[in-house]
């Protein structure tokens, strides 16, 4: 199964010259998301780091793209591909790639913090997707970005029907509104139709909020920080959406 995801991972990256470890990490996920789907739950915690050397270190697949040249800048070891000789544009993309995959392993943990407290009282299990179960419910969690989702919405909503319970991505707050907006305008139509639920942590306060969908058990709805915030969004956001036309 890991080739499978090495060989998706090379595909994504196709188009790219320079990238970071941190980079290729954060798409394995996404990767290991749309080959594995529900049974990421019982990945191995290793998996993500075994697809990530494939890239870099030792290739699995002929189909694999192979990162094998190592250019320190800084604190920061980018890898390019043998057959091409990176420009600064393709290293200052790999960079603003580097900053959104660090802000995103930087806040995982706390994710899965919070959500581990808002479903107390739930059986956990899992790594990278988690499932919490009680009671004959079930949530399937997922941990993104929001900008992330939204390259990735097909994948999340066929992920609603494959799951046996209620599909959830947590994403983190972000330093502006504008990715949540985007996302909003294109895709909460979709999301409130297909019952995806999408919900935002505020990593340093280790704090959950609703930005699309409620959960089906009302008592979980005392986690939130704000339960009413969805409903909020829903009203107050789709006159700036309509702005942005």
């Amino acid at each position: 199964m890991d080739v499978k995801i090495v060989e998706e991972l090379s595909k994504m990256l196709a188009e790219r010259k320079v990238v970071t470890e941190e980079e290729v990490r954060r798409k394995a996920i996404r990767c290991a998301l749309k080959v594995l789907g529900s049974e990421l739950v019982d990945a191995d915690i290793g998996l993500i780091e075994d697809v990530a050397c494939s890239l870099i270190d030792c290739p699995i697949s002929l189909k694999s793209l192979h990162f094998s040249e190592k250019v320190k800048i800084g604190d920061i070891s980018f890898y390019h591909l043998h057959t091409e000789k990176p420009e600064r544009e393709d290293f200052e993309e790999a960079y603003e790639e580097y900053l959104n995959s660090k802000a995103y392993f930087d806040s995982l943990e706390a994710m899965q913090k919070t959500t581990d407290r808002f479903f107390e009282g739930y059986e956990a299990r899992g790594n990278y997707m988690r499932v919490y179960s009680r009671d004959n419910k079930s949530y399937y969690v997922f941990y993104s970005t929001i900008s992330d989702v939204y390259e990735d919405v097909e994948e999340h909503l066929r992920m609603v029907g494959q799951v046996d319970g209620e599909y959830v991505v947590v994403v983190p707050t972000e330093k502006e509104l504008n990715p949540f907006l985007k996302f909003f305008k294109r895709y909460s139509e979709d999301a409130k139709r297909a019952e995806l639920k999408i919900w935002v942590v505020n990593p340093d306060a280790q704090t959950i909020d609703p930005f699309i969908g409620y959960p089906r058990d009302f008592r979980l709805l005392k986690g939130f920080k704000n339960p009413k915030a969805a409903a909020l969004v829903s009203t107050y956001w789709r006159v700036d959406v309509r702005e942005l036309d």
